[in-house]
Formats: structure tokens, C-alpha cells, sequence
């Protein structure tokens, strides 16, 4: 009896070493994995880009899309429905450009079984977007890999939204499909996004991110991204449970929460950063300004902004989303246009500066606070080449390069694809025991080449290190500083506050030569001549005819106040919609038939508002 107490109580220990064995082994496995790079899509997509997606397959047979990385919880796609549509599609397809995805075409697709509609505005305010709210669904995603180093991984039955019918409205009332959806890049502590209804078993959708970790296929429930820029040749990065520390230039700045807003319900405090200010800097060479430095653009002329603006990263969402006194001192600097359509500027291509700016190392410096801190700050410099994007049908009738500050944000900031092209933004949902936190960096221009530096980030890791890279060396012979000479005589707030109701720019008078310049001079000289020597013959004449007049005349009198114009209204007027496009009122939804469970609790749910076009 007693020898078997004895193997009973080894055997017992025995067990327990052998889980705790296998548990070592299972952690180590984990933390020894590489992170998932994403492979990006060979297209680039607008109307108000280029910018880049990364590619991936879905449901079976794969149906091959391309969506932008951003958002949290699901991923959202756009239907063929959305071409049948003559609103949305009344020459072309443009929303085909990425993809389309079709449930009913694919053999894994689980499209109804979730009775509760999906958020339309999935950008959370960076557009204004209108038309039927999404359609919840379940479906299998194929993700290739950037590096070639492993195959594919089929991620099942992850959360998805589709779209039938979904637009962005602009000032003027005009309707433009979106183009591409989202990539969703998961959310705090989650595995799964589950759906619950009364006596039924629980519906699990997968979150990528949350998957790979479960499924030992990523040491983490994190991410990376820089999405990088078409135009100057900086390839995107997208890695799931890691990050490429090549894309970080000095600090990192660490948030403690969620990245950017949750779905379906934005309570607008998710995470946020504060912005303190937004400068005009040189950084290199001479300055196409009248100074090398411009601070305080920020809260010109808006005291409502106080010391410093709530801002959250929205890959999701294109523009510089800031309130439009913000984007009028900016644009007072830059020899722009105000396009009240768009609540856009448009760039006069004719004025000698916009070469200038766009190709020098002229940026627009954003100040944060770093760290959450009241002592510390970090400034993400965007370079103006960066911010010369162009807009393309059917947002215009022919090709215009525009600064992408979004005038008409309507009191929902944030900062979109136009910032992040030159930062780098990452979370681990995992850290600090499924709080979370988040990272915000500057990434570096082209001359990075192809060069990688890939680092894992752990299950709990609450900080990520930068490279040694130089910021300006990565830009050097791209952006070509100014000499005194060619930079030249440069005004500023020459055309900023001149307003369009279309793309056309006013064409600024070309700069005189030195020739043209000495021949102007003298003729004003002679024409003077010529003028004094009339006059003195006007006056000789009238003293003598007034000598052989009779009397005297009363002398005129003039008024002594003079032409005062209307005060001049300094504030945009958004256009009305056009009625004729204005959708019509959303048919109200049936009955939500379940609960959403988020983390073990049952969570509320709401019914949508939105608009069908008819």
C-alpha cells in the first residue's frame, strides 16, 4: 500500500513536470516563432492617392481583394452589388478597383447566421459616409506572406462586413463609391469576436491577429505598420506579432490603451494622443518661406482648441482630418486653392514655389505629447512631397495634385493614410494584461532601400526599440535642399484664402527676368517724364485762362470719406446638397435577434442609423 502511495505521488509530480514541460516548450515555440509579414497588393488604388494595400484571398474558390490595414475588430468588403448600383456607379465601377468579394460565391461563407448589422462608417468620421449599413458575416481569409519564408495561412471563419451600398459624401452633396475596404488589425485581449443567440451554441468570428497567436502561428496579438508612399517609392509593412524596427527613426512614443476607435461603437476616447502643434519647418538647406520656421498652426485662429487637440491614427481613412482653421493656416503658407466641393486644396502647379516646396526638405511638422507625459513631446515631420497627392475621377474630371488637409472633418479629427505615410503606428493587445498599448514613431523616407530588421514583440511587451537610421540621410538626394539663389524672392499668403467650386487653380504671373525687369524700369521713367511735362503745360493754360475770366468760381468740394468695402467673411460656407443625390431615409432594421459578446460579458447593441440609396 504503502509503495503505491509512493508511485501515486511521483506519478502525480511526473505529470505535473510534463505540463509544465510541455507548457516551456509551447512558450518557447511561441516566442521563437517569426512575425507574419504581410504581402502587399502589386496595384495602387485612389481617387485620392495612390496609396497601397496589402493583398489577401477570401472564402473559396479565393476571391482575391485588396483592403487597407486599419480598424479594429472586423474587416470590411465591398460587394459586386455596389456596380449594379447607378448612384454609385454611373459610368464606371470604380469600387471594383480593389476587389470585389461575393458571399455567395464562396463555399465557406457564412452570411447568415449574424443577425446584427455592421457599422457604415467604418473610417469613424475620417469621411462622411452614407448608404446601408453592412451585412455581418463569417468567412475564411487566405494570407500570403511578404518574406517567402513560410506558405500561406488560412485564418477561418474570420469577422467580416459587406457592402452593398456605401459612398462618401462630399461639401458639395457629390457621391463617390469607396474603392477599397479594411483589413482589420484585431483589439484588446481577443481571440474571437462571438455572437450569442437565445438556446443556441456561441458563434466565434476570428480576429487575425488573436488567431495567429492562438494557432501558434505569430509570437503575439500585436502588429506593425508604416504604409509607406506610391510616389516616393517606400514599399508598405504590415506585420502581425512583430515589427520592422528599419521603418523607426528616432523615439517611440508608447500610449497605454487601444489603438484608434472601436467598432461598432465609437465613443471618440479610444486611442487618442494629444497634438500640441503643427509647424513649417526647413530642415535642410534654404527655405522656399520668408523663414526657415512656423509654428502655432494649429490653434490660428481657433481658441476652442486650447492647448492641445485629441486626435486618433486612422489607417483607414485618407485625409489630415483637422479643423479648418487649421488647415487655412496652413494653407496660407503654400500657393494652394481652397476646393469648396471637396473641402479640399488643390495645388497651383503654375506658381514657381509649389516645385519648390515639393521637392525640398520642407515638412510639416506634428507635435505630440510623448508618452502621455506633460514634459516630453515627439514631432512626426511629414515631407510636403509626401502631401502632393492627386485626386482622379470620380472625385474630378481630370487629374489635380492636392494637399489632402480636410477642411470639412465636421468635428471629427484625426490623422489618416496622408500622415502615416511617414510614421510608423503598432499596438500589442496583450500587454499589461490585455489593457493594451499602443506606439506611435517617425518612419523614414526611400533610402532605406529593401533592407529589413524584423523583431518580434512578446506576448506582454509594452515598449518596441527604434533603429539607427537617420531621418535625414533617408531622404538625401531625394529631397534637394535650396540654395539662397534658387530659393529667390518667395511670397507667402498669396493665394491661399482664393476659393473654387471646382479643380481649376488661378495661374499666378510668372516672375519677371532681370532683361524684362530693366526695360519696365525705363519706361516708367519716361512715362513720369512725359507726365510731368503735361502737367506743368495744364497748369500754365488754366492760369491763363483764369486770368481772362470775370470772377471767381466756388471751389468744388469732396467728401472726406472714403470707399470702406463689406467686411469680408473669412469662414467657407459649405455648399447645400443637391437634392437630386441626396439619399434617401434608411428603411428601419428588424429586431436584432442576439447578443454581441465581447471578453465572456454580453455586450449592448445598437441598431444603426444610416441611408439607401434608392
Amino acid at each position: 500500500m504503502l509503495l503505491l502511495q509512493v508511485d501515486r505521488a511521483v506519478m502525480t509530480r511526473l505529470c505535473w513536470l510534463f505540463v509544465l514541460g510541455t507548457l516551456v516548450v509551447r512558450v518557447s515555440a511561441a516566442d521563437s516563432l517569426p512575425p507574419f509579414g504581410m504581402s502587399w497588393s502589386n496595384k495602387t488604388f485612389g481617387p485620392d492617392g495612390p496609396w497601397q494595400a496589402v493583398q489577401i484571398g477570401v472564402g473559396y474558390p479565393i476571391q482575391q481583394v485588396a483592403l487597407y490595414p486599419g480598424g479594429t475588430f472586423r474587416s470590411h468588403f465591398l460587394t459586386p452589388r455596389i456596380c449594379s448600383n447607378t448612384t454609385l456607379s454611373p459610368t464606371a465601377c470604380f469600387a471594383s478597383a480593389g476587389g470585389l468579394y461575393a458571399s455567395e460565391s464562396s463555399n465557406t461563407a457564412l452570411d447568415d447566421i449574424i443577425g446584427f448589422p455592421a457599422a457604415t462608417d467604418f473610417t469613424h468620421g475620417g469621411l462622411r459616409i452614407e448608404g446601408t449599413a453592412g451585412i455581418g458575416a463569417l468567412d475564411q481569409m487566405v494570407l500570403g506572406t511578404s518574406d517567402l519564408t513560410r506558405k500561406t495561412i488560412t485564418v477561418p471563419n474570420v469577422t467580416i462586413a459587406m457592402y452593398d451600398s456605401i459612398a462618401a459624401i462630399y461639401p458639395s452633396g457629390s457621391i463617390a463609391a469607396l474603392q477599397v475596404g479594411t483589413l482589420g488589425l484585431g483589439y484588446l485581449g481577443t481571440v474571437n469576436q462571438s455572437f450569442t443567440f437565445p438556446d443556441e451554441p456561441l458563434i466565434n468570428g476570428s480576429l487575425i491577429p488573436g488567431y495567429l497567436q492562438a494557432a501558434n502561428l505569430a509570437p503575439s496579438n500585436s502588429f506593425g505598420l508604416q504604409i509607406g508612399s506610391v510616389k516616393s517609392k517606400i514599399k508598405g509593412s504590415l506585420y502581425f506579432g512583430g515589427y520592422d524596427q528599419s521603418r523607426i527613426c528616432g523615439t517611440v512614443s508608447t500610449q497605454q490603451g487601444a489603438f484608434a476607435g472601436i467598432e461598432p461603437d465609437d465613443d471618440g476616447t479610444k486611442g487618442l494622443i494629444d497634438l500640441l502643434d503643427i509647424a513649417i519647418n526647413v530642415v535642410d538647406g534654404s527655405s522656399p518661406f520668408n523663414t526657415s520656421a512656423i509654428s502655432n498652426l494649429l490653434a490660428t485662429g481657433n481658441s476652442s482648441i486650447g492647448s492641445a487637440l485629441s486626435v486618433p491614427m486612422l489607417p483607414e481613412a485618407p485625409y489630415l482630418n483637422l479643423p479648418k482653421s487649421s488647415c487655412d493656416a496652413i494653407a496660407a503658407w503654400l500657393p494652394v486653392t481652397y476646393n469648396t466641393d471637396l473641402g479640399l486644396y488643390t495645388w497651383n502647379t503654375d506658381d514657381p514655389r509649389y516645385t519648390q516646396i515639393v521637392s525640398s526638405p520642407s515638412v510639416l511638422g506634428f507635435i505630440f505629447r510623448k508618452d502621455q507625459s506633460n514634459s516630453q513631446n515627439i514631432t512626426i515631420n511629414v515631407p510636403f512631397t509626401l502631401l502632393n497627392l492627386t485626386l482622379e475621377a470620380p472625385l474630378v474630371t481630370s487629374t489635380v495634385p492636392y494637399f489632402p488637409c480636410n477642411a470639412q472633418s465636421n468635428g471629427k479629427y484625426s490623422l489618416g493614410r496622408a500622415f502615416l505615410q511617414a510614421a510608423f503606428v503598432g499596438a500589442n493587445w496583450n500587454a499589461n494584461n490585455n489593457q493594451g498599448v499602443w506606439w506611435l514613431a517617425q518612419a523614414p523616407g526611400p533610402n532605406i532601400g529593401s533592407q529589413t530588421s524584423v523583431q518580434t514583440i512578446k506576448d506582454q511587451d509594452a515598449t518596441i526599440s527604434p533603429s539607427s537610421n537617420d531621418w535625414v540621410a533617408s531622404w538625401k538626394s531625394v529631397l534637394v535642399p535650396l540654395t539662397v539663389d534658387s530659393a529667390g524672392t518667395a511670397t507667402t499668403n498669396s493665394t491661399a484664402t482664393n476659393t473654387t467650386s471646382s479643380s481649376d487653380t488661378e495661374k499666378p504671373t510668372s516672375r519677371l527676368t532681370t532683361g524684362a525687369k530693366a526695360g519696365i524700369g525705363a519706361g516708367i521713367a519716361v512715362l513720369v517724364l512725359g507726365i510731368i511735362a503735361f502737367g506743368v503745360f495744364i497748369f500754365l493754360y488754366l492760369r491763363k485762362k483764369k486770368s481772362h475770366s470775370k470772377g471767381d468760381s466756388t471751389p468744388e468740394k469732396y467728401s472726406d470719406v472714403g470707399y470702406v468695402p463689406a467686411e469680408l467673411n473669412t469662414h467657407e460656407q459649405a455648399a447645400e446638397l443637391n437634392s437630386a443625390s441626396k439619399p434617401a431615409e434608411l428603411n428601419s432594421q428588424a429586431p436584432l435577434k442576439g447578443h454581441l459578446v465581447q471578453d465572456g460579458q454580453p455586450q449592448p447593441v445598437y441598431e444603426l442609423g444610416g441611408d439607401v440609396y434608392r
